[in-house]
């Protein structure tokens, strides 16, 4: 039950609890939610209560509305290990579900920013094949990326059809790269026209950007710029602690300066 002598606010209790449900299964995929009304009776709080835990729950995609017919819970978030496996699609098909990829443009770039190619130590002379795609789950867009490689390593990569080819497991079984580390930063953004285009979903929806910079020892081989859908996809890290952390995982938190944040 909720407690009206919390300090925690009524709503935000409702929402985790409705959230613990959602986790545990006690709430399925797919099933409908208890309405604004059903909610007021079980836990006697006021419309406006229920209304803002139940939209709190959609904006964190844990819901969806069906127009006319009620709301749902959403389907399960694709959960991506960044710490494991790297390729999505056998990430994807571990959960049981279908990967897609559609190439929206694969060429050589001839105008690569001129951060990329400082990152590769690169002269802008040099060529760098570039990707962008759209990775799909059971059909259902969740990540627009820029992926970004150096011709040198690649050679005959301009040849490779990725919407047959798993893009990693051409860099693996092909190309036998094998990556020792990498490095990766995540910023919370709104979709802009362009993403929101190619992931259908709408201008202004919260999303993570994420990019990721992969190592061959010391030679950075491999550049991932992701937009994640918030709503349908998860990330899980596996941190150790203990005396042996720091030969295993780095991790840096990055708050901002201007709010009265630090770095650590």
């Amino acid at each position: 039950m909720l407690d009206e002598k919390s300090i925690i606010p009524l709503y935000y209790q409702l929402k985790e609890i409705l959230k613990e449900k959602i986790k545990d299964g006690s709430l399925k995929e797919g099933e409908m939610v208890p309405s604004e009304r059903d909610l007021m009776e079980m836990y006697n709080i006021s419309r406006a209560t229920a209304r803002k835990a139940l939209n709190d729950l959609m904006i964190e995609g844990l819901i969806e509305r069906k127009q006319g017919i009620g709301t749902f819970v959403s389907p399960k978030k694709v959960l991506q290990d960044l710490t494991g496996e790297i390729a999505f699609a056998r990430q994807a098909r571990e959960q049981g579900l279908n990967p897609s990829l559609k190439v929206i443009k694969a060429s050589i770039d001839k105008d690569v920013p001129i951060r990329i190619y400082n990152l590769f130590k690169m002269d802008p002379s040099e060529s760098v094949f570039k990707i962008n795609a759209v990775a799909s789950a059971n059909d259902s867009p969740l990540i627009l990326g820029t992926t970004y490689i150096p011709l040198k390593f690649a050679p005959k990569i301009e040849s490779i059809d990725f919407e047959k080819t798993v893009f990693h497991e051409y860099l693996e079984n092909d190309l036998k790269i094998r990556f020792t580390h990498s490095t990766l930063e995540m910023d919370p953004i709104l979709l802009d026209d362009f993403s929101a285009y190619y992931l259908k979903s709408t201008v202004g929806k919260p999303a993570l950007s994420v990019e990721r910079l992969f190592y061959v020892g010391e030679n950075l081989i491999l550049i991932e710029k992701r937009v994640v859908l918030g709503e349908r996809t998860k990330y899980l890290f596996t941190l150790k602690h203990g005396s042996d952390k720091d030969k295993d995982y780095s991790f840096q938190m990055k708050l901002d300066r201007e709010h009265g944040g630090t770095e650590e």
